[in-house]
């Protein structure tokens, strides 16, 4: 009994540190569609370089191919590669099938992570080089709340139905809002009235389009630029103007660090203090806010130093 109970225990703990089972990274995007739709899962797709982009391949080493990551999405993903590599041979028809993917889901970087449904539809992910695994599950989560309540939806009918996508809608990842007008065009249809709320959401998605559409046609005139912010600051729909202030406060400090580094004059860094200084006025946390603007009142306590060292006079 006692060398029973000792085998059970080794079985036990071998059990706990084997590694999860190893993903299968798919490569066919209709057959990964076809699985999800069964399994009623969605797909994780990694749109990859993995010969060349650096950041592929730690993304893909220090989160997505651990057994932690494997763990975490055994139950909520099948797995799909959308691989470009350069040096590494894959069929033609393998590459179309990628090249067509990554100009369907408007891919502009590598790595690139997605979320989809069974149909196809983005549901969100991010672009870049994340290597810690809770930054990456922070990323997943909106896109798997939204693809929960779609499941979910499945089921409902009517009111009901529509309550439940609204609740999807209302979640969109704000970075992936480009893609759901799938979504909007079956709320249109189950919910005419906007009683579940997604209207107002629309309205402010479109209120943000329209910004977006001027401030690219006067990227290269400043004071129109900031005539723009304000004036759509003082007409901000629910839950804009806080988006509305991040894109300014990016907008001035980008101008700011152009600015400091071709500044030659002590008057050029002042500039570039009261550019900082407007930057910081769009923080909408008062603590957070007088934190920065200390620091920049520290930073700039002596101007000339910030100058390039050539152009400073001796003391």
């Amino acid at each position: 009994m006692m060398m029973k109970k000792f085998f059970m225990g080794i079985a036990a703990v071998a059990a706990a540190i084997m590694p999860a089972e190893a993903v299968e990274w798919m490569t066919d995007y209709e057959a990964a569609l076809q699985r999800a739709e069964q399994e009623k899962k969605a797909v994780l797709v990694d749109f990859t370089g993995s010969d060349w982009c650096h950041f592929c391949i730690v993304l893909r080493r220090r989160v997505l191919d651990t057994p932690a990551f494997e763990a975490y999405g055994q139950d909520k993903f099948v797995y799909l590669e959308v691989d470009l590599p350069r040096a590494n041979k894959i069929s033609a028809e393998l590459r179309k099938q990628n090249n067509a993917l990554v100009s369907k889901y408007r891919v502009g970087g590598f790595p690139t992570v997605l979320v989809l449904d069974a149909e196809g539809h983005a549901l969100g992910g991010f672009t870049g080089g994340m290597t810690r695994l809770p930054d990456v599950l922070t990323a997943l989560k909106a896109p798997l709340y939204v693809h929960g309540k779609l499941l979910e939806a499945r089921h409902l009918q009517g009111a009901e139905k529509a309550t439940a996508l609204a609740d999807a809608y209302l979640h969109y990842p704000d970075n992936y809002r480009s893609h759901n007008a799938w979504l909007r065009e079956e709320l249109q249809q189950l919910d005419p009235t906007g009683a579940s709320g997604w209207q107002a959401t629309y309205a402010a998605e479109q209120q943000m389009a329209a910004m977006e559409q001027e401030l690219n046609a006067c990227v290269t005139d400043r004071e129109r630029m900031m005539q723009t912010y304000e004036r759509y600051l003082a007409q901000a729909l629910p839950g804009n103007r806080s988006r509305i202030l991040g894109m300014k406060e990016r907008y001035l400090n980008g101008i700011a660090s152009l600015k400091l580094r071709t500044a030659r004059t002590v008057e050029d860094v002042l500039e570039v203090k009261a550019l900082q200084i407007q930057a910081a006025e769009c923080c909408e946390n008062p603590e957070q806010r007088a934190e920065i603007l200390r620091r920049i009142e520290e930073v700039y306590a002596r101007p000339e130093e910030l100058l390039p060292a050539h152009i400073r006079k001796p003391r």
